[in-house]
């Protein structure tokens, strides 16, 4: 199929960077915009919260199956392009919904197809970075501006038009991305040696990552759930959130690109626990921001933290993964982040929301879980849980 495709895209950074710019665009049309939506419609932090919860109880109790499945079928482009054809779907009908009850199971439905789209395609790419000895981060971080750019373009526009346009630019958005996604590679002859998650969950170092990936991610998904709504309420308008977007993403992109050569000079490990000391960091200024500018401030360290650690998260895992299972492996990954740690937490910081009147206790909550991610790294290092092989004595740059 390679081989039949114009000159440009043999290439693989650059199907890697176009997937990733697609699929991060599009989700800047209506993240966060969406909740400020819901809030602007009557719902209440609490419903709110149970929405932001639903994406993370299937992450965690589907999407690993699925990428298992995709895996062992080797039908992860397919499942992949399948599945975010059902987003935009699924984001269309939302739009129709105003009432708690109506979007309730259509929240639900989004969620599912949603669910293993990141372990799926972070996979794929990182299958791709490791076979043809390529930067992941140089992949990643065109993502991030892609991100950037929609979101804070979206900003404008939504304040100009209203919301209502946003399901409509969203679905149209990800049908065009499954096309993308059915371009990069599938990798067919890599069968998994082991299709159960035992070899996996038997590697110390694995294990290691899983509980870094539950604080740092859980963090980060609870912080974004109402950062929107952080400058809502510090008087910031709809171009003032989708700015706070566009910092963020922006921000992402030198810390992307220089992840893996922090990496070989400091150790993986150690540049992920900087990450996590950056987020930290990064939330304490969310939790103190006076002004809209400050909380822009505070998105610019957040997304030099999350570049730089998601980057280690996914790179570390991928090589740790058992031979065929790097899918399996980051919906792992990807389900104690975004999975368990924030059907966890979001229903208590929404709690915690209401109580309090306002996010900024939400944020201190996030800084004290970035801090525990990196003690994880460090006590980590200090035993030398990294040094061991992965549990079957190959890791996927061996594959």
């Amino acid at each position: 199929m390679v081989n039949a495709m114009p000159r440009a895209l043999r290439n693989p950074t650059v199907r890697g960077a176009l997937f990733y710019f697609g699929y991060w665009g599009v989700v800047g049309t209506y993240i966060p915009f969406l909740y400020v939506h819901f809030q602007q419609i009557g719902l209440s932090g609490t419903q709110i919260a149970v929405f932001a919860t639903m994406l993370p109880l299937m992450m965690l109790t589907s999407a690993p199956f699925i990428a298992n499945y995709a895996d062992r079928s080797r039908r992860r482009r397919g499942l992949l392009a399948l599945c975010i054809v059902l987003v935009g779907l699924s984001m269309l009908a939302v739009g129709y919904g105003h009432a708690f009850w109506q979007l309730l199971p259509l929240m639900l439905l989004m969620s599912f197809v949603r669910s293993p789209i990141a372990g799926i395609g972070d996979g794929l790419v990182a299958r791709m970075a490791v076979k043809n000895g390529v930067n992941f981060g140089a992949m990643r971080l065109h993502g991030s501006l892609g991100f950037a750019t929609v979101a804070s373009a979206c900003g404008f526009l939504w304040q100009e038009l209203g919301y209502e346009p946003m399901f409509a630019v969203a679905c149209v958005g990800f049908v065009c991305v499954a096309g993308l996604g059915l371009l990069l590679d599938e990798d067919a002859a890599v069968e998994p040696a082991n299709a159960s998650w035992r070899p996996m969950l038997a590697d110390p170092g694995m294990r290691t990552v899983l509980l870094t990936s539950f604080l740092l991610a859980g963090s980060l998904s609870m912080s974004g759930t109402f950062e929107g709504i952080m400058m809502n309420t510090l008087g910031g308008s709809g171009l003032f959130v989708g700015l706070l977007l566009g910092f963020t993403g922006i921000s992402e992109i030198p810390m992307m690109r220089n992840a893996p050569w922090l990496a070989n000079r400091f150790g993986a490990e150690r540049t992920l626990m900087v990450g996590c000391i950056i987020l930290a960091a990064a939330h304490l200024l969310y939790a103190t921001a006076w002004s809209p500018l400050v909380l822009l401030f505070g998105a610019v360290v957040r997304g030099s933290g999350f570049g730089l650690s998601f980057v280690m998260l996914v790179s570390i895992s991928a090589k740790r993964a058992p031979v065929g299972m790097v899918a399996s492996a980051q919906a792992a990954v990807t389900a104690a982040g975004w999975g368990l740690a924030p059907l966890i937490g979001i229903p208590l910081t929404g709690l915690l929301y209401d109580a309090t009147g306002g996010p900024r206790s939400t944020f201190l909550v996030c800084m004290v879980m970035a801090i525990l991610a990196a003690v994880v790294i460090g006590m980590a290092q200090v035993r030398g849980t990294f040094n061991e092989g992965s549990p079957d004595g190959t890791l996927a740059a061996q594959n």
